[in-house]
């Protein structure tokens, strides 16, 4: 077996930060307590004193199966593995794409096949082109055999005349205490459609609201946990905590606006996108004051960003990470919740961790296997430098200062290995060490 032994870093687990050493073996979190001796003479010892040992961060809404299905370009996936790596992300999902009725066990198979070229672990949501009667049974199919514990739906392509079928996807979800997963964005934050704004139009935001409210009313019937996916204007939200007061088990996760540097704010016929937020149109984004108070409580997460920066294919294969590229604001996210959250003291470090890591694993399904630092759990953890700093700079627009506050962007990982094996130093990647698979899981923990 291959150990690895790490010594005297700040192990956040839970409510509590403990100097602790940690020993793994093969894949898994062996021993965890003070003065753990080496199990070999030739095992690797990493000094992690002054700093702290998180787990891996759990990305529940990157598409990454769209760079592998473009064999011409295989080098995006590593790229955007990377960037992942280099944020201290070790776990991410993505809905299965085309997955239509007569062929979705061929392709969550397909699936799998273009996805062992990941570094870090994945799993996918179920989702249909087009759903029709049969749709819940394949759910519960997939749950029992193949371990996919979430249905994928947007909001865009729901319609009235789906209604049935949807009935019948929320009770089977309820009986098993599945997650609907209900993504909220709309075309403008779409790359390839961000000319395409749609909610200038009343009727475009009506069939919005209007189909939202359809799919709140269901999951207070069925009884049946849902999670808002990419909730970034107010009126959404204070739909969603309507409904929380009315009994739903409803989660919510939310978009921080944010922007780095000279790069983020990206302007297309007038409006002014930042990481995926329209500011110019009839709704109101949440501001990073209301967000930040928001993650106190358990029932909301923070999305990573999902919007890619429309800059041309950069020529080289090396990333630099002080250039503006595709990935900038992902790979730099971690960074700037720890900056403008932890030390500006609007969260604690065992709440950024609940957040990026612990809530999403207990939602999607992965407790106890990730999400936390315990014997017999996933090795997968980063060594967190929190004095690290570079020459970016972060800054939060708000209701009353548009271009925001800036902070210099502070805390970036050291190390991260995943299921033991190191895939980043603080300098080299090492994609051959990679161990990244297939996740099965398990319905939502709740707590």
């Amino acid at each position: 077996m291959n150990y690895l032994l790490v010594k005297n870093g700040f192990v956040v687990k839970g409510s509590e930060i403990i100097t602790e050493d940690i020993l793994v073996g093969g894949n898994k979190i062996l021993q965890m307590g003070e003065g753990i001796d080496r199990p070999t003479s030739d095992t690797p010892v990493i000094d992690a004193s002054d700093k702290y040992i998180i787990p891996g961060a759990i990305d529940m809404n990157r598409h990454f199966l769209d760079l592998v299905a473009n064999d011409a370009s295989p080098d995006e996936l590593v790229k955007l593995n990377q960037a992942q790596i280099f944020n201290g992300t070790t776990t991410m999902l993505d809905a299965l794409e085309d997955c239509y009725e007569k062929n979705y066990l061929y392709n969550i198979y397909k699936a799998k096949e273009k996805s062992k070229k990941n570094m870090i672990d994945y799993g996918f949501h179920l989702t249909f082109a087009d759903l029709k009667k049969s749709t819940a049974n394949a759910f519960d199919y997939s749950y029992i055999h193949e371990g996919i514990s979430t249905f994928w739906v947007n909001i865009a392509q729901l319609v009235e005349e789906k209604r049935e079928v949807l009935d019948d996807i929320f009770a089977h979800a309820a009986n098993h205490q599945l997650l609907i997963v209900c993504d909220l964005s709309l075309p403008e934050v779409r790359k390839s459609d961000v000319d395409d704004i749609a909610l200038s139009n009343p009727e475009a935001l009506k069939r919005h609201f209007l189909t939202l409210s359809k799919v709140v009313e269901m999951g207070i019937g069925f009884a049946c946990p849902v999670l808002f996916m990419n909730v970034k204007f107010k009126e959404e939200l204070e739909l969603i905590q309507e409904a929380l007061k009315k009994g739903g088990n409803f989660f919510a996760s939310l978009s921080l606006p944010f922007a780095i540097g000279f790069s983020d704010q990206v302007i297309h016929d007038d409006h002014q996108v930042i990481t995926g937020i329209a500011s110019a149109n009839s709704l109101v984004p949440i501001w990073e004051e209301e967000v930040l108070s928001l993650l106190q409580s358990s029932r909301y997460l923070i999305n990573p960003p999902v919007y890619n920066l429309t800059f041309e294919e950069d020529s080289s294969e090396e990333l630099v990470y002080n250039r503006p590229d595709k990935y900038f604001y992902l790979r730099n996210h971690l960074s700037m919740l720890y900056t403008v959250g932890v030390m500006q003291n609007k969260i604690t470090m065992q709440q950024l961790v609940d957040i990026v890591s612990t809530r999403p694993s207990k939602m999607m399904g992965l407790w106890p296997q990730k999400g936390l630092l315990q014997h017999g759990s996933d090795a997968d953890f980063v060594i967190w430098n929190p004095t690290f700093d570079r020459n970016l700079y972060c800054s939060l627009p708000n209701a009353e200062h548009p271009s925001g506050e800036s902070f210099k962007l502070q805390g970036r990982p050291d190390f991260v290995f995943v299921k033991g094996r190191m895939l980043y130093n603080g300098e080299t990647f090492y994609p051959k060490q990679s161990d990244g698979s297939f996740v099965f899981r398990t319905a939502k923990i709740f707590d």
